[in-house]
């Protein structure tokens, strides 16, 4: 597990390292190894943001920094692992945050610290798996019920998302599928044209589909017949996850 410590002061930090050391030193045979990395700014912080399963976050000394404002930069980064706010100068529990911020009390004890990083595994193994699409511009991170469908346009391809988003990637589709058909079993193998999501198919007529924004896409029967396969064994998985 990859823990990021970002803390302006400079002894609260070197305690907070000491006691994450202790505590991978307890789980070396639990839970596993504590990796831990330790920054006094959030520019540093947020510069491999997405490698990390948990933060632990105080920056009450810093003008201009806020907790609000690092938790929304993360977000922005593409994390959604849990952010830990500790408190000192400031209780952070009088604000308002996500779900995945929770708090702790400095000075910090060993079972508060303990059971916070129980509740960030217990995240992590429940959180799902992010698609990277990199453009030109930039990277965003989605996850796989965000992405509708990804289209050719000439030597490159628009991937289709949730609220009206658009991405447009310099790849084609087989090299797209073959990425993301690797951890996730929703992906339609793709046409010449078009790459479809099944999760976000609402009708799958004789022979075509139309897909959750109204688009629609006339399949080949070989398409076809996968489709309905895909949507079969989605389903399965679902009526087994609720038992």
């Amino acid at each position: 597990m990859h823990v990021a410590i970002c803390d302006d002061n400079g002894a609260d930090r070197k305690q907070m390292e000491r006691l994450l050391k202790r505590e991978s030193d307890k789980r070396a045979q639990t839970s596993g190894t504590l990796y831990v990395d330790s920054f006094g700014n959030i520019e540093a912080l947020l510069a491999n943001a997405l490698m990390y399963d948990v933060f632990y976050v105080d920056m009450c000394q810093t003008p201009g920094v806020t907790a609000q404002g690092i938790v929304e930069a993360l977000a922005k980064k593409g994390s959604t692992a849990p952010v830990v706010l500790c408190c000192s100068k400031i209780n952070y529990r009088e604000q308002s945050f996500p779900k995945n911020v929770f708090f702790l009390d400095k000075a910090i004890k060993v079972a508060d610290l303990s059971e916070s990083i129980d509740r960030a595994l217990e995240l992590k193994s429940s959180a799902p798996s992010l698609i990277e699409l990199r453009s030109e511009e930039d990277t965003i991170y989605v996850t796989e019920d965000e992405i509708l469908y990804a289209t050719a346009k000439g030597r490159a391809v628009q991937v289709a998302l949730t609220q009206g988003r658009t991405k447009l990637l310099r790849t084609d589709l087989f090299n797209l599928y073959s990425v993301w058909a690797a951890g996730h079993d929703c992906f339609l193998p793709p046409t010449g044209h078009f790459l479809l999501n099944c999760l976000h198919i609402t009708k799958l007529g004789a022979f075509g589909a139309e897909m959750s924004d109204g688009k629609k896409f006339l399949l080949p029967h070989t398409s076809h017949d996968f489709a309905r396969l895909i949507l079969a064994n989605l389903s399965s998985n679902k009526e087994n996850a609720s038992k």
